[in-house]
């Protein structure tokens, strides 16, 4: 080997085309660029022929398109019309015209590419992973464009071709372009097995079934359950994976746990999973922590539209809506296609009261994020602010759908595959049969089949009912049922909010290992109680509410009514002072403290005062002074028995 390269080193005549491609490949490998592109051209020139070979110029433009220099990268693959008959050429081309923005000219030179080559081939997985690539930044372009179902398909088409590129898949989950139900028939319907071997297929699917459980709360496991479970290679490398960590952490977030959900990010990394990092901090109100965070993500890169999400997120927390929205709008202008920065948006618009401003960013969540039923929760909320009791029936129903066909064909799903998810059985399917079952006697207006789970007629008939009915039906939400509980006894139905309640105390999780954000749901049972004339049973909800989150002002003063209506005053009276300890302003406790009083003092006065008899009081004179010679004669001694010695009649006072 090494006399033959010593002997293509001493004729001059001839260069070594290949191993100018090898040093190509090495230089990029380590990163210098510049070395790469010397050789890349080199290459390009010496090789023989009148015109440069695709690969060659494909090296080039790579080279190229890594220092920075975009329009040069295209131009070199463009002016030699490269881009109609070399894929991978094409897909280079394309990355340097989203580089700088020109959505427009990415598929124009898409259009002038050659038909066959856009066509999968079964026995080429190389061109078909070049292929997967092309798709992927054609369906970059299509977003920029807002043509977001054309996006969706070509990243549909991308797996199909390259069941191993992850990164379409990652965009088609970001976007949420498709239903629960259509992700889950995607992924089943992937040619794994036929492009890579059994563990390799192995690896992909579990990893991208994880990644499709991003809203499905993650089940509590022991620690010795959990390390029985890592018994192959699959399973092992999942477990050391900082893919696999952040898919823990989405899950926990989506659960309402955000302090577990920041230790499993802090498990891939300080960077990853950025927007999910923000939204654990804001909700755990750690906002010196997510000041640091997000001015570390600005410094760092200052072109990801996490970071000035990030930094928007800040002063949201801190109450500057003005300031949050200025920061989320640059956010929007690096990355158009992210919900989730919409949704903030909209959230800081609520924070100041301004319903319109916050539902037109919901609804524009919505056009974004067309399979998750987040922005559809909020726009029901603001309906119900607005006292829009259909338009929040509408929003709310649609929003439980959402969430319930996710639900349900994720346990579908789970146990299909329990091999990788021993949590859920066919039995957590069936609860919303059981569950009405058993609070029929609560909710009359329910009818439970007494027999099976079909669900197609109870499905007819709710479709036919109310709107409230409808969400009591579907919801499997904690979130959305505690929103939709909180609308239906603001428009007056505490019989639908009492069953929406206690579903959102089921889906929250065991009794026992409940989040103390929950216990605003506890306080609100406690309330429908109330209305609905059950005030001994609403004070014990509220007990419990105080057991989850101890000394709570609001939760005190409600407990407080309950007593008072119970004809408990004095220990009312005591629980609304233990109550105003807390918060001294609290406006409702002061006022229901003031009657409390008053009718404290109304029954006092009604009452009759006892009498008690003075005891006797012997009143007697004192001894009359002597009477000095000259002095007028003394008045007449008083009778006796009732000389008064009280008589201060005579106030003279002398200083002598």
């Amino acid at each position: 080997m090494a006399k033959a390269e010593s002997t293509v080193r001493n004729n001059l005549d001839c260069l070594n085309v290949d191993f100018m491609r090898s040093l190509v490949k090495q230089y990029t490998e380590l990163g210098q660029w510049t070395s790469a592109f010397f050789w890349a051209d080199a290459a390009a020139a010496s090789s023989g022929a009148a015109v440069a070979s695709g690969d060659d110029v494909w090296l080039l433009a790579s080279a190229m398109l890594a220092r920075g220099e975009l329009h040069r990268a295209a131009h070199a693959i463009t002016s030699r019309n490269l881009h109609r008959r070399h894929l991978l050429c094409l897909g280079v081309a394309m990355r340097a015209y989203i580089s700088v923005k020109e959505p427009q000219t990415t598929l124009s030179i898409l259009e002038e590419c050659d038909p066959n080559l856009l066509e999968p081939r079964s026995m080429d997985q190389t061109h078909n992973r070049a292929l997967a690539g092309v798709l992927v930044w054609q369906a970059r372009a299509l977003c920029l464009l807002e043509r977001r179902e054309a996006a969706a398909e070509a990243l549909t088409a991308a797996l199909r071709a390259d069941a191993a590129c992850y990164e379409a898949l990652d965009l088609l989950l970001d976007q949420h372009a498709l239903t629960p139900g259509q992700e889950i028939e995607l992924i089943e319907s992937l040619p794994v097995n036929n492009q890579m071997s059994a563990s390799e297929a192995t690896l992909v699917r579990v990893a991208y079934r994880e990644r499709l459980l991003r809203y499905t709360p993650l089940q509590t496991a022991s620690p010795d359950s959990y390390n029985n479970q890592i018994k192959t290679a699959v399973e092992l490398a999942r477990s050391r994976s900082a893919e696999a960590a952040e898919s823990r952490g989405r899950r926990l977030a989506a659960g309402g746990r955000w302090g577990e959900a920041l230790r499993a990010l802090d498990e891939a990394g300080p960077w990853s999973c950025a927007e999910v990092r923000a939204a654990c901090l804001v909700e755990l109100k750690r906002s010196s922590e997510l000041f640091a965070f997000a001015h570390a993500l600005v410094d760092s890169y200052p072109q990801a539209w996490t970071a000035w999400y990030a930094v928007g997120c800040y002063y949201y927390l801190i109450g500057k809506s003005e300031f949050a929205r200025r920061y989320l709008s640059k956010a929007c202008s690096l990355e158009a296609g992210a919900g989730c920065v919409w949704l903030a948006y909209g959230h800081s618009f609520a924070a100041d009261n301004e319903h319109d401003q916050a539902m037109a960013a919901y609804f524009k969540a919505s056009q974004l994020m067309p399979g998750c039923y987040l922005p559809s929760l909020y726009v029901g909320v603001e309906c119900s602010l607005l006292n829009n009791v259909s338009m929040c029936e509408r929003f709310m129903s649609r929003a439980a759908s959402l969430h319930s066909n996710a639900e349900l064909a994720y346990k579908t799903f789970i146990i299909a595959n329990d091999k990788f998810c021993l949590t859920v059985t066919q039995e957590d399917v069936d609860f919303d049969i059981r569950t009405l079952r058993v609070l029929r006697d609560d909710y009359p207006y329910e009818t439970v089949m007494s027999q099976g789970t079909d669900s197609v007629g109870i499905e007819t008939d709710i479709e036919q009912r109310g709107g409230w009915e409808r969400v009591c039906r579907v919801v499997r939400s904690p979130h959305v049922a505690h929103e939709a509980a909180a609308a239906a006894l603001a428009a007056g139905h505490p019989e639908h909010a009492r069953v929406l309640f206690t579903r959102a105390l089921h889906y929250a999780g065991p009794p026992d290992q409940l989040n103390p954000c929950w216990a605003t749901t506890l306080d609100a049972l406690g309330h429908v109680n109330r209305v609905l004339g059950n005030p001994s049973e609403a004070l014990q909800w509220h007990e419990r509410a105080l057991a989850l989150r101890p000394a709570r002002a609001s939760t005190l003063a409600a407990k407080g009514l309950c007593l008072a209506l119970l004809g408990r005053e004095p220990e009312a009276a005591d629980t609304l002072h233990a109550a105003l300890a807390r918060d001294p302003d609290h406006v409702v406790a002061i006022a229901l403290l003031d009657a409390i009083i008053d009718r404290l003092d109304a029954q006092l006065t009604e009452e009759e005062i006892p009498q008690f008899a003075f005891p006797a009081v012997s009143l007697s004179s004192p001894p009359a002074p002597p009477a000095a010679s000259g002095d007028f004669a003394p008045s007449p001694a008083a009778p006796a028995g009732r000389t008064d010695a009280t008589n201060t009649s005579d106030m003279s006072m002398s200083f002598d």
